[in-house]
């Protein structure tokens, strides 16, 4: 299925006969508060696409994705996850300055993990992103972006043992991307 849908989006970008767009973002964030007991956090997400001109300013191609968090304090939680899918872009106003952006990743893994208990989840992850990135280089477009975090699980692996279940994980957060355009 996967081999399908890349092919017939690179079947019918090459058709339009434009342009390539490199894409790569990310941040990290860090806490630490100290009183009686110290609790830290560190969370970040990075992307990568890969995308096709389908139409003037309109992009389409895949994403792969990756979240990072963990929470300290008498115990440690780690969620850890793995997205990839199809991935568009539109970028509007004068010079491309603005994007809209949204991937529905298709496979989404990720490992949660609390104390001692470690949890495997499979399913599906959304992502949406503003951006506003000026070009400061032809075909070099660098800003930042609000960005929203969706995903759904529907299957955990625990011990090898697989379970239906309903876990979510929702974030909202800035992230810093620069994409090439050729």
């Amino acid at each position: 299925m996967k081999r399908l849908l890349v092919a017939a989006l690179l079947m019918f970008s090459v058709n339009a006969h434009a342009g390539f767009l490199l894409e790569l973002g990310g941040t990290y964030m860090s806490d630490n508060l100290t009183t009686d007991e110290t609790r830290t956090s560190a969370k970040y997400f990075y992307n990568l696409g890969l995308l096709f001109s389908l139409k003037k300013r309109i992009w389409g191609g895949w994403n792969y994705s990756g979240i990072s968090h963990t929470d300290k304090d008498d115990a440690t939680i780690d969620f850890t996850a793995s997205d990839t899918g199809p991935y568009v872009k539109w970028q509007f106003g004068r010079h491309e300055l603005y994007s809209l952006s949204m991937a529905y990743n298709i496979l989404s893994t990720a490992t949660f993990a609390n104390g001692t208990d470690r949890e495997k989840w499979t399913g599906t992850s959304m992502w949406f992103q503003f951006g506003v990135m000026p070009e400061f280089k032809e075909g070099f477009h660098i800003g930042a972006s609000l960005n929203y975090y969706l995903a759904n699980y529907t299957k955990k692996t625990v011990d090898g043992t697989e379970t239906s279940t309903s876990n979510s994980k929702s974030w909202i957060f800035p992230m810093l991307t620069l994409t090439k355009e050729w």
